[in-house]
């Protein structure tokens, strides 16, 4: 059987060894922009701006750029992204034609093989046929709750009576909107683009992030701690000093500005702060699993997927361009839970999983284990955004611009191509191009 990876299924987790960016030029100490947060988002706008002739300065407050787009070659002696790790909508994602100049190794996955088991054996034909019943049953449903404008939530038009409904509903919740079905809106999930082709990187998306931000004028270690913005400029302060300009575009996601990590001054308006509120995190974490060389019949590139009751499910990717690791995927409520009980617990967890299916060689075979902590991340507090049932439309809201000074880009506010790191970037280019108009 094969999966499409499509936005439906896995758009979407922390140590990693990344260079500090060289700057292309010297600081400026009273630039046209500041932007808040070297992500995508960010590296994206400083390029626009800088190609448009205006000065900028980004502010991060972590010690290495790329935001949630973040590639460890240490721990596993191979690149392993911990967040982004697809070029979701190759064709038009602006990553991709740079992933190629710069001599990336892309290798599309739209047709991976899917090994679908049930307890220790494979699934058989019966059983395949209402998996794939299911899966029709509920994406057609999502589909015509949304095409008919239904902003509900997505657990309502399920079809909760089928068998391996509880499967679907994981892959199209947690595994990929980062939350429940009962948590996102038919809507919201209808209005974001099927991102095929999906690319993955042999090297990492991380590593190319960095790559693109190479030369931009970018200070780490240096978290905001509250914007001034209603005067004549706007004052951005940071422990290594304040910066005053005539605009800010604010990149941090939409947990860091629900958890008032980041004070506003004067306070951000009520209809502002609903939408940050609307538009929460998700989480898609994973936990990968390093092996010896065993490969446990699985192929290259694929996707093991496994009957489950409840939500507690752990899909895998399998032993992408072969590196010796399965990539267990975890998210929604029971992601949330597995990252409050710590590392130890989730590995516990997934390796117990793969031991049901495929038996105890996986114990003999095992070598070690991690786990993303976005959840933990003060600078990311979650995977990516999504809207509530009934509140779609306050994406458009999120994104609104205050008194032309104060600007807000980020995957919550790609449009299609929310949730996504090239919708990120491609969100930073647009509302910097909105800056440098109001700037005259």
């Amino acid at each position: 059987m094969t999966l499409s990876l499509n936005r439906r299924a896995l758009l979407g987790g922390l140590t990693a060894v990344a260079a500090r960016p060289t700057w292309a030029q010297s600081l400026p100490t009273d630039p046209d922009v500041v932007i808040v947060g070297a992500g995508s988002a960010g590296l994206a706008a400083a390029r626009t701006l800088l190609d448009l002739g205006r000065t900028v300065v980004v502010v991060e407050a972590r010690s290495r750029i790329g935001g949630r787009a973040f590639t460890d070659t240490a721990r596993f002696g191979v690149p392993f992204d911990h967040g982004c790790s697809w070029l979701h909508s190759a064709d038009q994602n602006p990553y991709a034609p740079l992933a190629r100049d710069w001599g990336f190794t892309l290798r599309n996955q739209d047709g991976a093989d899917e090994t679908v088991r049930v307890g220790a054996s494979d699934a058989d034909e019966a059983e395949l046929g209402d998996y794939g019943r299911a899966w029709d049953g509920l994406q057609n449903a999502l589909m015509g709750a949304g095409r008919d404008g239904q902003d509900v939530a997505a657990a309502s038009v399920s079809p909760r009576d089928r068998p391996w409904i509880e499967v679907c509903e994981a892959w199209v919740g947690p595994m990929s909107m980062g939350m429940d079905l009962e948590d996102f809106s038919c809507l919201d999930w209808y209005q974001l683009d099927d991102t095929k082709p999906n690319d993955m990187v042999a090297e990492g998306f991380g590593t190319l992030v960095r790559r693109y931000g190479e030369g931009l004028p970018v200070v780490l270690e240096a978290p905001v701690a509250r914007i001034a913005w209603g005067g004549s400029d706007v004052r951005v302060e940071t422990p290594k000093g304040t910066l005053a300009a005539k605009a800010c575009i604010v990149t941090v996601s939409t947990g860091v500005l629900g958890a008032g990590s980041i004070a506003f001054d004067p306070v951000l308006p009520v209809w502002k702060q609903e939408a940050i509120a609307d538009v929460p995190m998700g989480l898609l974490a994973k936990i990968p699993l390093q092996f010896d060389g065993a490969r446990f019949g699985l192929a290259e590139d694929g996707w093991l997927t496994y009957h489950v009751v409840g939500r507690e499910a752990c899909y895998f990717l399998t032993w992408p361009f072969g590196y010796g690791l399965l990539v267990g995927f975890v998210g929604g409520g029971f992601g949330w839970e597995l990252s409050a009980a710590g590392p130890d617990a989730a590995i516990d967890f997934a390796r117990g999983e793969l031991r049901k299916i495929l038996g105890a060689d996986v114990d003999k075979a095992f070598v070690q284990g991690d786990f993303t902590r976005w959840a933990d991340d003060p600078y990311a507090l979650g995977g990516y955004a999504a809207a509530r049932p009934g509140r779609t439309s306050q994406r458009a809201k999120l994104g609104e611009p205050l008194d032309d000074r104060l600007f807000f880009a980020g995957e919550a506010l790609a449009g299609a191509h929310a949730m996504t790191c090239g919708g990120a970037n491609l969100s930073g280019q647009m509302v910097a191009r909105d800056v440098a108009r109001a700037l005259g």
